[in-house]
């Protein structure tokens, strides 16, 4: 319990939460759980001011907040700032089909902990972590406005993910998958392939964002949060200035400039949101298995390490933050291993190198 006379009077600690303690305007004693220090401090003040001016309401009379309100506001906030981009529709809907109804303060660890579980037998780890990143912010957003006072992952663990696959398509298959992709998914593919571009970096790139004279693409927005300027190359930039004539010829049969500020757009220039049926139709008639969408990503940084180029210039054009994403690359390097083992055929002070070896066996 705080010291009286402390900044923090009013405010106690039991099992890892925070509570506030004051007294109403009728003398009665009120306890409110409410989870962070910090946020207990400004709930406690808010209460007292409250309590002063005659606005206060106790706590069984107060309205019940609903988990539909905070994920609508959070996915208000994410729109205005431009974050649903990046984490797409499919978790909001998923987050509201388990909690939608539910009011805020009943829903617990064990929930989080079986929403997880149910994500995990139906996808893998990485998807499973990045909803439960997105309910977290949720529950941090109305932390923040006071709709709730306490964040339910306390005893939540996330998945351990499997982040060294590397699956990447040959020569053959990467031949059969264009050959079987429709017209309109084929560009898309090739530039991912050639750019090493994330899907949602891809669906969200617009003409504006091309610069055919210094044959760059900027990405205005990436996962990690902040922008990045990729060079084309040759395959790039006449697969992008093809598909502009096409989209010009389609725009002008509709009256339009072109037929949508989208680079790669749905048949009548809406935005393209699901890949899934064609991709998986393609990959079908191409004879190929286990090939994710996000592994045109694996193919470009596996070719480029394999011709040579150094982790540090593939992690700049993957738009990793740090070198231990791209490490996962460096078995696919001859030189790379070739130099680690010409180390011992240096000669020190410290060892013998082969021309010992064969001496010693000599001399025996």
């Amino acid at each position: 319990m705080a010291r009286k006379g402390s900044k923090d009077r009013g405010l106690f600690e039991r099992n890892g939460v925070w509570w506030i303690r004051y007294m109403d305007g009728t003398g009665q004693e009120r306890r409110e759980r409410i989870g962070a220090k910090g946020l207990a401090r400004r709930v406690y003040e808010k209460r007292k001011t409250e309590i002063r001016e005659g606005t206060y309401f106790p706590p069984d009379r107060r309205r019940s907040v609903l988990f539909d309100e905070i994920l609508e506001d959070y996915r208000e906030q994410a729109q205005a700032t431009g974050r649903a981009v990046l984490r797409g529709e499919s978790g909001y809907h998923r987050l509201g089909q388990v909690f939608g109804g539910k009011r805020v303060d009943t829903i617990t660890p064990k929930d989080v902990e079986t929403f997880r579980d149910q994500l995990a037998s139906q996808t893998s780890p990485a998807t499973a972590n990045r909803h439960l990143t997105l309910l977290r912010a949720v529950f941090r957003r109305a932390i923040r406005d006071e709709k709730t006072g306490s964040l339910p992952f306390r005893a939540v663990e996330f998945l351990k993910e499997n982040n060294t696959r590397v699956r990447y398509l040959t020569p053959a298959e990467e031949q059969r998958l264009l050959k079987a992709l429709p017209d309109l998914l084929r560009p898309l593919v090739v530039v991912a392939i050639h750019t090493g571009m994330r899907k949602g970096e891809l669906l969200g790139l617009r003409w504006q964002d091309v610069d055919f004279y210094s044959k760059t693409i900027t990405i205005r927005r990436a996962k990690a949060g902040e922008g990045r300027r990729l060079p084309m190359n040759e395959v790039v930039k006449e697969t992008l200035m093809e598909l502009r004539k096409q989209r010009i010829r389609q725009g002008q049969a509709k009256g339009r400039e072109l037929l949508s500020p989208d680079v790669f757009c749905a048949t009548h220039g809406g935005h393209l949101f699901n890949l899934k049926r064609e991709w998986y139709h393609a990959l079908k008639q191409a004879k190929i298995h286990d090939l994710h969408f996000h592994d045109l990503r694996h193919t470009f940084a596996s070719r480029l390490v394999m011709a040579g180029v150094d982790l540090y210039r593939v992690q700049i054009l993957l738009g990793h933050k740090t070198p231990m994403m791209t490490l996962r690359y460096a078995h696919l390097s001859p030189a790379h291993l070739r130099e680690a083992v010409a180390v011992l055929t240096q000669k020190s002070g410290a060892g013998f190198g082969a021309g010992s070896w064969v001496n010693l066996n000599v001399s025996k």
